[in-house]
């Protein structure tokens, strides 16, 4: 049978243990991934992108303070996200969190920087009000900024932070160009793809009747589709 003295002990190691393990974890941020996916670990693609930073970037979320429970867990999964991506870029990354409806200053910044707010539903006494809400954030190097409007949840999150920071750290980017005059589809007609291979890529075109002498800057020829042969 356990003595007064004894359960005292055995509470104060308890108590011990716990603020033990909080002046760890406010010291040094750490998350195991337990998940069969491992979707809270980030991607090793997103891991040589933030070692490879060589100036500072900063990031400011602009989240609202007054969120219901999901989407306040998508403002603790995003500061959650960039405190891995500060730890793995040593300390090239810098981030802050605003609320742009603290005054009317900050919203004003906020939608000039393009941050625009989006309406939510949120459930009152068995009633849903629909509420003006901020999950956005931009991402700056110098004077060239990225703007997520709105962030999403799940891998979506790593793969737009990751996919904006590389945006603006490229320096050369790799050429690549598409073949043209040969019944290929024009670059217009293919905006999406383009738009997403000029994150990465400087992206031209080439002609059909010069393919004979292709510029050397050009690392990939890209043919989609000839309808002439």
């Amino acid at each position: 049978m356990l003595t007064r003295k004894k359960v005292q002990n055995s509470v104060i190691l308890v108590f011990g243990i716990l603020i033990l393990l909080n002046i760890i974890a406010s010291r040094f941020f750490f998350r195991i991934d337990y998940t069969e996916d491992q979707r809270y670990s980030l991607s090793n693609a997103t891991k040589n992108i933030l070692v490879s930073l060589d100036e500072p970037i900063t990031i400011t979320a602009y989240f609202s303070e007054d969120l219901p429970p999901n989407i306040l867990k998508v403002r603790q999964d995003f500061r959650d996200i960039l405190v891995e991506y500060a730890s793995y870029s040593n300390g090239q990354i810098v981030y802050e969190f605003v609320n742009p409806s603290e005054s009317e200053e900050t919203e004003l910044k906020a939608q000039q920087s393009g941050i625009q707010p989006i309406m939510i539903n949120v459930r009152e006494r068995d009633q849903v009000k629909q509420q003006r809400a901020y999950l956005g954030d931009i991402i700056q190097i110098g004077d060239k900024k990225e703007v997520i409007p709105f962030i999403q949840p799940g891998a979506a999150m790593e793969y737009t932070l990751s996919t904006n920071i590389k945006k603006l750290s490229v320096k050369n980017k790799p050429q690549i160009a598409f073949l043209q005059g040969n019944g290929e589809p024009s670059l217009g007609a293919m905006q999406q793809l383009n738009n997403q291979l000029s994150v990465l890529y400087d992206v031209g075109t080439v002609k059909f009747s010069d393919t004979a002498g292709i510029p050397l800057q050009y690392k990939t020829l890209v043919v989609v589709a000839p309808k002439d042969t």
